[in-house]
């Protein structure tokens, strides 16, 4: 089945603040509040890696911090839906970082889907 998946990254975080369990505490409580508000929430694989430097190819001391996510067609009825409750997602998420720099990749995919064997 064709769906969507979402992959944003946000670059430059510090890691003395920005650890997978802060960031993703302050994902899940932006994903509370759209879901609140819409019905649909917005979950997430969530992964930490470093930047190595170019010129001195060392870590930067900055991480990047990458969430996946991917709409689960049965469940919400449309693309243009699930884009919007995770555009406000991102919104959040964003500002309570303190709006780094962040890249966004949204890919069709195809998904099998098994709710049971």
């Amino acid at each position: 089945m064709i769906t969507e998946n979402y992959s944003v990254s946000f670059f430059g975080l510090d890691p003395r603040y920005y650890s997978i369990p802060i960031v993703g505490n302050i994902w899940n409580m932006a994903s509370e509040k759209v879901y609140e508000q819409t019905g649909i929430r917005i979950s997430g694989d969530i992964q930490e890696s470093y930047v190595v430097g170019q010129d001195d190819e060392e870590l930067n001391n900055t991480n990047v911090i990458t969430i996946d996510s991917t709409r689960v067609p049965h469940e919400i009825a449309t693309s243009t839906n699930y884009w919007n409750a995770y555009e406000e997602v991102l919104k959040e998420v964003r500002y309570r970082l303190g709006n780094p720099r962040m890249s966004l990749t949204i890919a069709d995919i195809d998904i099998t889907h098994f709710e049971r064997v």
